[in-house]
């Protein structure tokens, strides 16, 4: 009886292997059933977000490229680097947000300043100093233009440097004041820096990161407490080139001349 039990027992456990055997085959074939199912798939829909006019046609145009391709003939990846190769593109995610439905959000290069181009032309330059192309859609971005004193075209090298002097600015500065700046100028041969506000011209001499720090703290402590009690359409020019000291130059004011009748 005893022997007879066990052989009912070892019975019982190879049905059950042969079950569970059976299941897990089971469910690798709908796996697989379910993948194929997938991937012949057509991309029927791609959302866009976070472009605005300086590169949403663009985008719209590469997504568009994508739609009713098969999902097997399709990477993340691939999307990705298609939607990143846009000049106004800094980096971008992609993501399934169903079966057949994707998403692109973009992260753009935002302009932080102008600068003028050989043929006279505008082009944005943005936060890391590269010279971006012109913009599909008319676009309005309140930054300043980036120009030599002596009117020759500003190298990459300059326009960089200009560049982060003002990131150091929009750091440092009052947004009040910071959006008066409409006008950076560069002395190449001497290596310094003017800034033209609404109201005056900003001499910072010779910048690096931290000098222009410091120049910037000087200019927003003078506009803050001094140049509220100024008036300061007399005056022409703030000299910030020394530091914890600002000199003013005032408009030179014509003689009046009499004359008999």
């Amino acid at each position: 009886m005893a022997k007879k039990g066990r052989d009912e027992s070892k019975q019982n456990g190879g049905r059950r292997s042969s079950g569970l055997v059976i299941t897990l085959l089971g469910v690798v074939f709908l796996g697989f059933m379910a993948t194929q199912w997938h991937d012949r798939q057509l991309v029927s829909n791609i959302n866009v977000v976070g472009a605005t006019g300086l590169s949403r046609i663009a985008v719209q145009r590469a997504v568009d490229t994508l739609k009713s391709k098969h999902l097997k003939s399709l990477t993340l990846a691939d999307v990705r680097t298609c939607v990143e190769s846009i000049p106004y593109v800094r980096s971008a995610s992609v993501y399934f947000t169903g079966v057949r439905e994707m998403t692109v959000e973009v992260d753009e290069r935002l302009p932080v300043a102008h600068v003028v181009r050989p043929d006279g032309s505008l082009r944005y330059v943005d936060a890391f100093g590269v010279v971006l192309p012109n913009a599909v859609e008319r676009t309005a971005h309140n930054v300043p233009v980036l120009q030599s004193t002596d009117g020759s075209e500003i190298s990459s090298a300059d326009v960089q440097h200009i560049v982060s002097v003002l990131i150091a600015g929009s750091r440092t500065l009052h947004p009040m004041l910071y959006q008066e700046i409409s006008e950076v100028r560069y002395d190449r041969h001497r290596h310094t820096v003017e800034i033209v506000t609404d109201e005056t011209t900003w001499r910072l001499g010779v910048m690096d990161a931290s000098r222009a720090t410091q120049a910037f703290a000087d200019m927003n402590v003078f506009w803050h407490e001094t140049s509220q009690r100024l008036n300061m359409a007399s005056v022409s020019e703030v000299d910030l080139r020394w530091r914890n000291q600002v000199v003013l130059r005032y408009h030179v004011t014509p003689p009046v001349v009499e004359r008999a009748a």
